[in-house]
């Protein structure tokens, strides 16, 4: 019954309005296209290179053409698989920590990943991000589950087949991320890692099978052009090396917003000195403390070495922990935490207020505005007006009351108010702010 209820609030918030916004972002637009031209002239194993010029690979055009073969070609089409995953990710956070603790920390994580800004935005979205976000999650998931199950060979060869269709969302280079985070793992552990040397080729062997029968097929069927094409450009030097900077430039701008509140809560961990033992303060499951390694070296990996929105799983579970510890009364938050908190929310509050400020004053801002592109962009014919600043003022007094709430140690008001009054901000942002910045920026 949970799962449903889980299911149906995941539709609610990921699916409606998904077509509000046209696809006017290029990899979007790009990926529509590919996945059109699948319906339309057949090409499944290998999109023409001038509708693909990323050389995505074909896992989510599949998914793409499947749903615009349903639905037409449409911005709701080419955007609702991201939505089934979105839905997806949250049921399978929901089981994973309740299987490593409760019912009550499945409920949270699930709480606490939906109300992050830049997930729930993929979610919403027509990029490959999500799909590739579930699918290495569910391997680092199935790899530390080895050491834990009675039949390994189980959780090896799922470990590989979600690496391997990771590394056909992604590209190849996957691979090389994920042999990394297990070589972290292995470090953490103290050469512990439960994955042995014969279970390691299975899953490498394993991951590495979706791709190579995808590319031989595309070989056979369009030749090896293509082929060589697609594996200079994801393998190359330059590639790895440009994507790296192109992402770091971007997540790290807007990751602290974007995982905001959940990045707060990472803040819990650092405390100045060890709280006194009560009885709350009994030994954590083995499994759980493993857990929590494996989330923390993923979250270091994606930060340093794949910088992406992929680490918001692993925060959000981390944070989730402190989240479900204070409404537990196992914990307490600490004052600046709660500044912290504050600080991030208001800024994001009064960056909301700024928008429609900016439109309906943009004509006292022209003589300021020295870049052509600004103002080109000031003076697109975009309708703003004062009351739209009430969305960010009303974010703003909601996070000032669940900050007061949690100074007074009301914890669970206090987070239900925080992360549901997030969610609200989210949506409304989505259905009002965006379209309106989408027709100013294009």
């Amino acid at each position: 019954m949970k799962y449903l209820i889980i299911a149906i609030a995941a539709g609610l918030l990921f699916i409606p309005f998904l077509g509000a916004v046209p696809l006017v972002a290029p990899q979007e637009a790009h990926l529509a296209a590919a996945a059109w031209d699948m319906i339309m002239n057949g090409h499944y194993a290998m999109p023409p290179a001038d509708l693909n010029p990323d050389y995505t690979p074909p896992l989510f055009l599949w998914l793409q053409a499947g749903s615009m073969a349903v639905f037409g070609n449409s911005a709701f089409a080419a955007r609702f698989p991201n939505a089934i995953i979105g839905i997806l990710t949250l049921l399978t956070g929901y089981a994973i920590s309740q299987k490593a603790g409760d019912e009550r920390l499945g409920a949270w994580w699930a709480l606490v990943y939906a109300a992050c800004w830049l997930p729930h935005l993929l979610f919403k979205s027509g990029m490959t991000a999500p799909l590739f976000n579930y699918f290495f999650f569910l391997f680092i998931y199935c790899a530390y589950r080895i050491n834990y199950s009675t039949a390994p060979m189980r959780p090896v060869i799922l470990s590989g087949v979600c690496l391997g269709l990771a590394m056909l969302t992604q590209g190849p280079a996957v691979l090389i991320l994920g042999l990394l985070v297990l070589l972290f793992c292995w470090i953490a552990s103290k050469g512990s890692l439960p994955v042995k040397a014969g279970q390691l080729a299975m899953l490498v062997l394993c991951a590495c099978l979706p791709t190579a029968i995808w590319l031989s097929y595309a070989g056979f069927a369009y030749g090896w052009a293509p082929v060589m094409a697609f594996l200079r450009h994801q393998l190359g030097l330059q590639a790895i090396a440009g994507h790296w900077y192109n992402s770091a430039y971007f997540y790290y701008r807007v990751l602290w917003a974007g995982s905001f509140p959940a990045c707060i809560f990472l803040f819990n961990y650092l405390r100045g000195r060890k709280p006194a033992m009560s009885v709350y303060s009994a030994a954590q499951p083995l499994e759980l403390k493993d857990l929590k390694t494996w989330m923390w070296v993923l979250l270091w990996v994606s930060l340093l070495a794949w910088p992406s929105s992929l680490c918001c799983l692993p925060l959000s579970f981390l944070a989730a922990w402190q989240v479900y510890r204070l409404a537990e009364g196992r914990q307490h938050l600490l004052g600046w935490n709660v500044g912290l908190l504050l600080l991030t929310g208001i800024l994001i509050g009064i960056a909301l207020m700024l928008l429609p400020l900016a439109g309906v004053y943009r004509t006292a801002l022209l003589p300021y505005a020295q870049d052509p592109f600004l103002r080109a962009r000031l003076q697109a014919n975009v309708s703003w007006s004062l009351w739209e600043t009430g969305y960010g003022l009303l974010y703003i007094i909601l996070v000032v009351m669940s900050g007061v709430l949690l100074l007074q140690r009301k914890y669970r008001g206090g987070l239900l108010c925080l992360f549901i009054s997030t969610l609200v901000t989210i949506q409304l942002t989505l259905w009002h702010f965006i379209p309106k910045l989408l027709a100013v920026s294009f």
